[in-house]
């Protein structure tokens, strides 16, 4: 008599960096003693990779994590390809879009199931049950096709799980590099406690859920975690993924620092060798909480400033003020952290008004890394609902468009659309470049402290303000047509100037990116054979290594 087959299922998804909804999925499954393997696929590019892993390990379950809404048509492209290779697997998807999605995504026949929210009890029991030929309608948070087509939806699971009780997500033998240090993410909690952002699905997704909207795992579990990638894989730069690492409560907040920071010493954790970035509303800091984040070896902050004026604010349901906001980049100042923010100065309400009041605010912080651009349509959230109860909504499914209301908005919004958006435009990546230059310059200045280091932090703090003076200047280029007609040519110009400078400005940024690259190589060695002072004060070797 032939054995049972163990299960094996191919996990695939966006790695640009490890995707920890899968290997969370991984760790699960090889908990339950199935076989897992990761195929990463972020782009068209990786098609044939993946392809090529179907081929090879042979799955029995395929399960497409689309947690991006942007990737939804290219990630059904590759699940035809790899149902035209093997038929009958069973193809499963998950994530935020799914979750909303679904029945649209159960109209494509090479989709067999969606897994909505969590996935690690669904997953196990749906490869268990394709594997042994049993009924799906036991399986929590599944929902699929019948053998006549109809939609059959399970059962939903209406509490988080206890997080500390995950195994910890599945690791790459080595670990990535980032910023020049070897680099892993973490998240530290499920959900959010605030949920009512409008343009985000976080809300919605744990709506169900009894009890608060948000989970956490505890101190001790975090600093387990973070051991054994400092002990085992020489990590020394931890990325927290949370969409609030901070708690609603600034006592909270703090107390749960405090315990982060024993328990990482507890775990042999030298806190001088590790560094930390996080994302944070304006409002969850304070002096005390600074502090201690800056013992956790805290150098970058993403603080959620999301809008500069209130109104703006209170049409994205931020639940925050301009004061506040300008209050928490106060303090900060007085803190070694690179400090960066996002504007989503256009959404459906937006107005001239606001839109000044989020440039005068770029212009009064000059000279941090900064982002801008709309509030867009995502699958489940409120935004969504908005734009279709106002018929603002146009394009198609799943790349939904929508008019602003106010009509020089919207024409605003359409120039940036075609000068700093474009097709090729340097801006959008340079501006992540940008954010990441701001991390580093603080990662640097912890690391290997002393004058080379400021050096290249006041390098960093000039590239990015020049860069910045001319995107202001680019804004208010736009500002001054709103009143005009006729005004392609003029869109056209200014389009060429905008990529004449940042294309430039890219080169830039990789030069003094590859500046800080050497500065670290070289750095570490002459750190680690204890003359890091003579390095940093040496003119003669801060020109043989270009720094």
């Amino acid at each position: 008599m032939k054995g049972k087959r163990k299960g094996k299922v191919l996990l695939i998804g966006a790695e640009d960096e490890e995707n920890l909804a899968i290997r969370y999925l991984g760790a699960e499954l090889e908990n339950n003693k199935y076989l897992v393997s990761i195929a990463p696929c972020s782009s068209y590019n990786q098609f044939s990779e993946v392809l090529k892993e179907v081929k090879s390990f042979d799955p029995d379950i395929v399960a497409v994590s689309m947690a991006f809404q942007s990737l939804a048509t290219m990630f059904l492209e590759l699940i035809q390809k790899i149902k035209n290779i093997k038929k009958e697997v069973h193809i499963t998807v998950g994530g935020h879009f799914p979750t909303f999605e679904y029945e649209k995504l159960l109209e494509y026949e090479s989709v067999n199931s969606v897994i909505r929210f969590e996935g690690e009890k669904p997953i196990s029991k749906l490869v268990d049950a394709v594997c042994t030929h049993k009924k799906l309608s036991n399986i929590p948070n599944l929902i699929y096709k019948s053998e006549d087509g109809t939609i059959i939806k399970n059962y939903s699971i209406i509490e988080f799980m206890d997080l500390d009780q995950l195994p910890f997500p599945l690791r790459n033998e080595k670990a990535h590099t980032r910023l020049g240090e070897t680099f892993a993410t973490l998240v530290t909690s499920r959900g959010c406690f605030h949920s009512r952002c409008i343009y985000c699905c976080i809300g919605a997704f744990h709506q169900a859920k009894t009890g608060l909207p948000y989970a956490l795992r505890t101190p001790g579990n975090i600093a387990k975690e973070m051991a054994e990638l400092y002990k085992q894989k020489n990590v020394r730069l931890f990325q927290f993924h949370d969409d609030n690492f901070l708690l609603p409560s600034k006592k909270d907040s703090y107390n749960r620092l405090k315990s982060l920071k024993k328990s990482l010493i507890e775990e042999g954790v030298k806190l001088e060798d590790i560094a930390i970035l996080i994302k944070t509303r304006p409002d969850g800091i304070d002096e005390e909480i600074l502090l201690i984040l800056e013992e956790l070896g805290t150098v970058g902050v993403f603080l959620g400033v999301e809008n500069a004026s209130n109104s703006g604010l209170k049409a994205l349901a931020r639940a925050t003020s301009v004061d506040e906001i300008n209050y928490s980049l106060k303090l900060l100042e007085n803190f070694d952290m690179g400090v960066t923010f996002n504007l989503l100065m256009f959404h459906p309400r937006a107005t001239l008004e606001e839109i000044n009041e989020n440039i005068y605010f770029m212009n009064n912080n000059i000279n941090l890394a900064f982002d801008f651009g709309r509030a867009e349509i995502v699958a489940g959230s409120p935004l969504e609902i908005l734009v279709k109860r106002k018929g603002l909504l146009s394009g198609q499914w799943p790349q939904w468009d929508y008019r602003i209301q106010d009509d020089a908005v919207e024409k605003m919004f359409r120039i940036n659309a075609h000068t700093f958006y474009r097709e090729n435009s340097h801006y959008p990546e340079l501006s992540h470049h940008m954010i990441a230059l701001s991390y580093r310059s603080e990662l640097i200045q912890r690391f290997y402290p002393g004058k080379k280091s400021q050096k290249l932090k006041n390098e960093a703090i000039n590239l990015i303000r020049n860069c910045n003076k001319f995107t202001l200047d680019c804004l208010l280029n736009i500002y001054s047509m709103l009143p005009e007609t006729g005004i392609e040519e003029s869109i056209s110009i200014l389009a060429q100037e905008m990529d004449s400078f940042y294309e430039n400005h890219t080169k830039k940024v990789d030069e003094l990116t590859g500046k800080m690259w050497r500065f670290q190589m070289v750095g570490k060695k002459f750190q680690d054979r204890g003359v890091d002072d003579y390095f940093q004060d040496s003119e003669i070797l801060g020109k043989i290594f270009k720094i």
